[in-house]
């Protein structure tokens, strides 16, 4: 059903210059733009399939990927899905998230005035982005730096809001400073960095990544490998991940209840519905130790971009054999193999994944509340009870080189 035919429409003839490329069909000095949403994706999914076929696109924007995720998505989700047009051409397609967030139950804390705090935050919160995955996940990213096209953004984003009760306006995540939003008043603060390695072009083998490194982490890896002698590695067809869906939903919550910070828990359909949708873009790798399932892990090709997802371990197997340790040099073997530029560990366990070669790249979150009088509170709450970032100490693993 089509909720709102247009939430705004403006002439100008200075953002008409800024968007001129992207259409021919417009005359004139005069060019509208305009925010449709929608709660069935059924009456979109053909527009937004097209879209997708003539497009590079990024896969967690992908009318595939939303419409798997329907029927997995977690418990204290809903989600919507906004169109931008200018003039008369659709451009894009983004959900629009709505999570019902308890702190208590996001966050893990020992200070006890923490806790019984938190158990009085609750909140309905509009959420901007992916809530999947880290990473700037808008069909129209190059359009927040125009302060014009943000503020209008926003007041559409702002009806949203009140139409669903929401008590503030999340935006996840930013790699660098938006302007435009604090123009717009929102509170930014840093969150845990995201851990990204280059793969460098002449890393032809696993050979090659290795004689890159120092002889310390050189030692490292070998002996991380003879550890893990035992564990037999399969990826996963699409039978095999439902099949096993199960027990890697138990394995990717039992190592989550030991994060800082929780937003949502996927639901245990989630791998399949990923498989489904992305195909032999999307893998689940499965370790098994005298065939029971102890360790997995899941990456996505995202472009130029390995992105490794979600991943699980029991926790005695994993300290006598390293299985986080080694399914992080897995997933480098994989990003040489795939010869991709990048890959996108993504956060969390900063100083393990920096030892493997990954570098911390800062990610910036915005929000807003709805009502004015919560607006003096958020630079107050925020930081309190964000979870701090944990002392962690970079590592070079690699050989210096010679400038």
């Amino acid at each position: 059903m089509n909720i709102s035919k247009s939430f705004f429409n403006c002439d100008s003839l200075n953002f008409f210059d800024l968007l001129k490329p992207l259409s021919e069909t417009v005359q004139n000095d005069s060019f509208s733009f305009s925010f449709t949403i929608f709660e069935d994706l059924n009456e979109i999914s053909l527009k937004w399939s097209l879209i997708d076929a003539n497009e590079s696109f990024n896969p967690w924007l992908s009318f595939d990927f939303h419409k798997n995720m329907l029927t997995a998505m977690p418990e204290n989700v809903k989600v919507i899905y906004g169109c931008y047009s200018f003039g008369n051409e659709v451009k894009g397609y983004f959900p629009i998230y709505f999570f019902d967030f308890s702190l208590d139950k996001s966050i893990r804390e020992n200070n006890s005035v923490k806790r019984i705090l938190g158990k009085l935050i609750k909140a309905k919160i509009l959420l901007m982005g992916q809530i999947f995955s880290t990473g700037t996940n808008y069909p129209f990213s190059d359009y927040l730096k125009d302060l014009h096209f943000q503020k209008e953004l926003h007041h559409f984003l702002q009806g949203l809001a009140s139409r669903y009760k929401a008590k503030a306006i999340l935006w996840k995540d930013f790699f660098s400073v938006c302007d435009a939003l604090e123009e717009n008043g929102y509170f930014s603060f840093k969150y845990q960095p995201a851990m990204i390695m280059n793969i460098e072009k002449h890393w032809e083998t696993m050979h090659d990544y290795e004689q890159a490194l120092s002889s310390k982490y050189r030692i490292r890896l070998s002996r991380a490998r003879n550890k893990m002698k035992g564990i037999t590695w399969k990826t996963l067809n699409k039978e095999e991940i439902i099949d096993s869906q199960s027990d890697l939903h138990q394995l990717y919550t039992g190592i989550l209840s030991e994060a800082t910070f929780k937003m949502a828990i996927v639901s245990d359909s989630y791998f399949a519905k990923m498989k489904e949708a992305f195909k032999d873009k999307y893998n689940v790798t499965a370790g098994y130790l005298d065939g029971k399932l102890v360790c997995f892990y899941s990456t996505l090709i995202n472009g130029e971009t390995l992105e490794a997802n979600l991943a699980g371990f029991e926790e005695e197997p994993n300290l006598k054999m390293q299985l986080y340790l080694n399914m992080l040099f897995l997933m480098v073997e994989n990003a040489i193999k795939l010869k991709v530029g990048k890959l996108n560990f993504y956060r969390t366990a900063m100083e393990i994944k920096s030892s493997v070669g990954a570098v911390g790249k800062d990610t910036m979150v915005y929000i807003k509340p709805t009502s004015k009088w919560l607006a003096p509170l958020f630079p107050i709450l925020i930081p309190w009870f964000s979870p701090q970032n944990l002392v962690w100490k970079a590592r070079s693993p690699f050989k210096a080189t010679l400038s």
